[in-house]
């Protein structure tokens, strides 16, 4: 079932909130042998949470008042996501025994909702890298998930929940989507809280949503976005408007007449035949809708940038400095590129801040030049990748996709699935992004679209691996005071967003 229908069946009463539950741990214990999605699940906490659902969902359903939508829905959490009293590791070693002191703005928000907590997913270690290699992708587990929220999307593609979190610096959320067939949603920097989450580069940190198709990742994203005050980015932007973010088509002979999409023409010519054959395939069924296809030349994204992240990269890891040899040894080549990011002056710092707002007005320029209403990027330009790829390269190093652009930019991107490579039988999407704030116009541009598209409903042919997952209990929190019980995860400045042109 997708989230939606699972949602519409425990509200109906159709269905019971630990019914669904047992279904994903049955699932989860019978499939996660090959693929490793889980680092832990935490059945006691979740049972508790699904009883709690189902007393709010009969209230509900008896007093004729709403209830939130995710009200005992299972969720698996990227493990960079604090729950207080339960492990939190950043699926390293280093973290091994950090209990969290707190809860996560996201998980917040979601336990308010009624969601039901199954268990922590893996990341690439410290969401460094881009192929979380202790997992493998439900597709072909030979292959990669992709990274760095590589166990949040396989998690899903292997149906053991309904939805996932994660979070994206550098295509983490949309990089996994693509290799692993299901949609994710990237919103505005700021959209969602990222109190009480291991940080990476907390100025481009976001946090990222996943489903198996948009609209299912729409109905999360509606709940975990808005302010926080414990998060001034959350701020930064104008409010959301409108009825809630679009989970079904308007329809109509052409939905998308009169939108405008951009196509950058260097990404694409990146692709592999099999690849480019998808993507074109796409680009017909926008113009089929009523979309028109434009050239564009994106703008080069800020080299200096990268300097700029290993700043923010070293002033969180230089605490773990006496645990260096507990980290995976391809992570230490970027650790020491970390650690010397710390010499950089303070004035050169703020020069590439400078930076960034430069590469935002080029970017909104372009759309504004174009008269377009968003862009189309291919989610990759690999046509799948071995576990064993890729391990030394991080998130900024753009290996895999181009994905850096909408992190810079600040820009909310919908990533879905458009099809299978003739290939490798690895799945293949695409990103839809907009202008900073736009979150609710891209979401619906990209509803349409994959209600064209029905690839999001395939299904990977899952070998049985039993598997003994980890199973934890609450225990009393860690000492804090940060919510993830370590130090330096708030971000030091906030980034300017804008959607300018240029300087007024």
């Amino acid at each position: 079932m997708s989230a939606i229908s699972a949602a519409a069946l425990l509200h109906a009463g159709n269905l019971h909130p630990r019914e669904l539950l047992d279904a994903c741990i049955a699932r989860s214990r019978a499939f996660d042998g090959e693929i490793g999605a889980w680092i832990r699940m935490y059945p006691e906490v979740a049972y508790a949470a699904a009883d709690a659902a189902a007393d709010r969902l009969r209230r509900a359903g008896r007093d004729g008042v709403p209830e939130s939508p995710l009200c005992g829905l299972p969720i698996a959490l990227k493990d960079i996501f604090a729950v207080s009293g339960l492990p939190l590791t950043a699926s390293s070693r280093v973290l091994e025994g950090n209990i969290a002191a707190g809860d996560s703005g996201v998980w917040s928000r979601l336990r308010d909702a009624g969601a039901v907590l199954l268990g922590h997913v893996h990341t690439d270690e410290f969401a460094i890298g881009v192929a979380t290699p202790q997992v493998g992708n439900p597709w072909n587990t030979d292959f990669s998930p992709g990274g760095s929220s590589g166990g949040s999307a396989a998690a899903l593609a292997a149906r053991f929940v309904p939805l996932s979190v994660g979070s994206d610096t550098g295509g983490s959320v949309r990089l996994p989507a693509s290799a692993c067939g299901i949609s994710s949603i990237k919103p505005s920097f700021g959209r969602v809280t990222t109190s009480g989450m291991i940080p990476l580069t907390p100025t481009r940190d976001h946090v990222g949503v996943l489903g198996r198709s948009v609209a299912d990742a729409a109905l999360l994203l509606e709940v975990v976005a808005g302010e926080d005050a414990s998060d001034p980015a959350t701020l930064l932007g104008p409010p959301l408007a409108g009825e809630g973010f679009a989970t079904a088509v308007r329809g109509g002979a052409d939905p998308l007449g009169g939108v405008r999409l951009g196509v950058p023409d260097a990404a694409v010519a990146k692709l592999p035949v099999p690849l480019r054959s998808l993507f074109d395939g796409l680009l017909d069924t926008a113009r089929t809708l009523g979309a028109e296809i434009v050239s564009v030349v994106a703008p080069a994204e800020p080299a200096s940038m990268a300097t700029g992240d290993m700043v923010e990269i070293g002033t969180y890891h230089r605490q773990f400095s006496d645990r260096l040899h507990l980290y995976r040894p391809e992570r230490l080549p970027a650790l020491a590129a970390a650690a010397a990011g710390l010499a950089v002056p303070a004035a050169e710092y703020f020069g590439l801040e400078r930076d960034r707002l430069r590469f935002q007005y080029d970017y909104n320029r372009m759309f504004v030049d174009h008269d377009l209403d968003a862009v189309v990027y291919p989610g990759t330009f690999v046509d799948g990748a071995r576990r064993d790829e890729f391990l030394e390269y991080t998130v900024s190093a753009g290996v895999q996709g181009d994905v850096m652009w909408a992190n810079y930019a600040g820009a909310p991107v919908v990533s879905l699935p458009v099809g299978r490579s003739s290939a490798t039988g690895i799945p293949f999407g695409v990103q839809i992004g907009a202008r900073a704030w736009q979150d609710r116009e891209v979401v619906a541009l990209a509803v349409e679209l994959q209600d064209a598209l029905p690839a999001w409903r395939d299904v990977p042919p899952l070998a049985a691996a039993p598997r003994e997952i980890p199973a934890v209990s609450v225990v009393a929190p860690g000492p804090g005071p940060d919510p993830t019980n370590t130090r330096d995860a708030r971000a030091p400045i906030l980034p300017a967003i804008t959607t300018a042109t240029g300087p007024s």
